[in-house]
């Protein structure tokens, strides 16, 4: 087998697609980075909802009417 042909073999298209140019580096961390901050804020947000009075009542209502769609009478919460 001769130089060239290993070299060329080294390099297909298909390799070369795999392989991250320098300035690509850190981009997977970034998304990464971006997406946790995006679900805290968003977790941020379902908690201050949730502690709201309108919230806990309308979560209590539903607990409430599951129970008694599943037969348990006289729990209420």
């Amino acid at each position: 087998m001769s130089h060239s042909s290993t070299i060329a073999r080294r390099t297909t298209p298909g390799r070369l697609r795999h392989c991250r140019t320098r300035s690509e580096r850190g981009a997977a961390t970034a998304e990464y980075a971006v997406t946790i901050v995006a679900a805290c804020g968003l977790g941020g947000i379902l908690v201050t909802l949730l502690k709201s009075d309108v919230m806990l009542n309308a979560l209590k209502h539903l607990i409430n009417y599951a129970l008694k769609l599943a037969g348990v009478e006289g729990l209420e919460l």
